[in-house]
């Protein structure tokens, strides 16, 4: 089968490589699906630079008559359709249309335990299912973060991004009053027009002025901040006492400075997010839960399930360049 593979952590573009290697046989409790669809997502590229908090595993393989490769799959989600059963597994069904959250789903097939993959409702496609596990689940657990009241306000960074337009979907659905910052106006635009409030960066404008004048004197209840750096710094400053931040992004690759009066006079709390270690403190009736509650939301026409394009995955190459291009309004995903 073929497979986007890395022997060495670096740029994605540097390392990564398709190969043929056998496909996997599903063992006990696994189902095989037979990926369609996958999102290029920022924690794919993180597990292949060495920045992820999962370390690969590299794992040596037949690439070809007497030709041996030791290399790790990349990819964190997918869909495509259930196509074998191993020991045990009794569903989803041979044919069932399924999203898979399992790492190495930038390959043709992958086995994964049955109770990780997610039978897909008629109206969703694959270019939605395949999105399912990461960006809406995130949003959905980030706004269980803190006890929130109807009114209250949550300061959002990276607001335009597929996370950020869910979280402001979802806020506004809650009675929530969602401040996103963002740095184009097209992205403004279309978070007002679901119910959000956008914060337009501009050079020169102290963006901490402009969010503590949007928010206003009583403070947001709850930042959500996917950027760090000088953007979580003013989103900390906007908080009002005994309110929560929590990081769950790297995307400015800074860290995020905490002077230790918000902590000791402002009794603000940081906390730190990632969905693996989240998901791990759920059982499986809430899974399910979590996972019909998104499955619903798109059925409902949730954003931030836009398909920028899609290429084959011989062509990740071409993906990676169009995924890292500035002012994209939908995902990039790799096919076949």
């Amino acid at each position: 089968m073929r497979a986007v593979m890395f022997e060495k952590y670096g740029e994605p573009s540097d390392v990564l490589r398709l190969v043929e290697v056998p496909s996997p046989l599903p063992g006990p409790g696994e189902v095989r699906v037979e990926v369609a669809a996958r999102p290029v997502n920022p924690s794919d590229l993180l597990f292949v630079q060495g920045e992820y908090g999962r370390p690969a595993r590299f794992t040596t393989l037949r690439a070809g008559p007497g030709d041996a490769l030791s290399a790790s799959p990349v990819g964190f989600e997918g869909a495509g359709v259930v196509e074998a059963l191993g020991p045990g597994a009794t569903a989803p069904a041979v044919g069932t249309r399924v999203a898979v959250a399992v790492t190495g789903t930038w390959q043709r097939h992958v086995c994964a335990p049955a109770d990780s993959v997610h039978p897909l409702g008629e109206g969703v496609s694959l270019e939605a299912g395949c999105q399912l596990t990461v960006n809406p689940f995130t949003a959905h657990l980030l706004l269980r973060a803190a006890a929130l009241r109807d009114g209250d306000t949550v300061l959002v960074t990276a607001g335009g991004s597929a996370v950020g337009r869910m979280i402001a979907y979802l806020a506004h659905r809650r009675g929530l009053r969602c401040v996103s910052v963002v740095r184009r106006a097209e992205h403004a635009r279309a978070l007002e027009r679901i119910g959000a409030v956008p914060v337009l960066t501009h050079p020169g404008a102290p963006l901490e002025e402009q969010l503590k004048t949007v928010v206003g004197r009583e403070g947001a209840a709850l930042g959500l901040d996917a950027v760090g750096g000088a953007m979580g710094r003013c989103l900390l400053a906007s908080l009002r006492p005994g309110a929560r931040l929590v990081s769950y992004g790297l995307l400015s690759g800074e860290p995020l400075p905490v002077p230790p009066e918000e902590l000791i006079f402002r009794d603000v709390r940081i906390e730190g997010f990632w969905l693996p270690e989240r998901l791990g403190r759920l059982d499986r009736d809430a899974v399910r839960q979590l996972t019909g509650a998104v499955a619903a939301d798109m059925a409902d026409g949730m954003p931030g399930l836009e398909v920028a394009a899609s290429y084959d995955l011989s062509e990740f190459r071409q993906a990676l360049a169009a995924a890292a291009r500035p002012g994209r309004t939908g995902k990039v995903l790799l096919r076949g």
